[in-house]
């Protein structure tokens, strides 16, 4: 396994972006992963969305993918998410709580996060965290 994808790739991916898919595509035979935070994000938007039944039937089945691996938070995560927040606090550096844990998740488990947040994960590079935009 060498990449975590970010929750906004996997949307991207669902909704068939050629770009995503082609890269998503590519790389899947290394192995990826996705969080359970982001699997939250996704039902929470899902469950949401105008068509719920469909998009949570979407989600099930990328997560069902031989290829995709999904990380369940424990303490080794949880350990280093304190340490995380607490250093981006004492640097001034907001970041919400969520981003940070799947941040965490990747960092803990020494892998590439995938995103196209340009904004806010490429902040946490100098604090080990290794990024791909898409």
């Amino acid at each position: 396994m060498r990449y975590l994808l970010d929750t906004n790739i996997v949307i991207y991916y669902l909704r068939g972006n050629k770009e995503v898919v082609n890269f998503v595509d590519k790389i899947l035979t290394q192995g990826l992963a996705v969080s359970t935070i982001t699997l939250a994000e996704l039902f929470h938007g899902a469950n949401k969305s105008q068509n719920a039944k469909r998009n949570i039937s979407l989600i099930n089945q990328f997560i069902d993918t031989p290829q995709i691996t999904v990380l369940q938070t424990d303490e080794i995560i949880a350990a280093s998410y304190g340490k995380l927040m607490a250093k981006l606090e004492q640097k001034g550096i907001k970041l919400a709580g969520l981003d940070t844990l799947i941040a965490a998740t990747a960092i803990s488990n020494n892998l590439i996060i995938l995103t196209a947040d340009k904004k806010h994960f490429p902040r946490l590079s100098k604090f080990g965290l290794k990024i791909q935009l898409a």
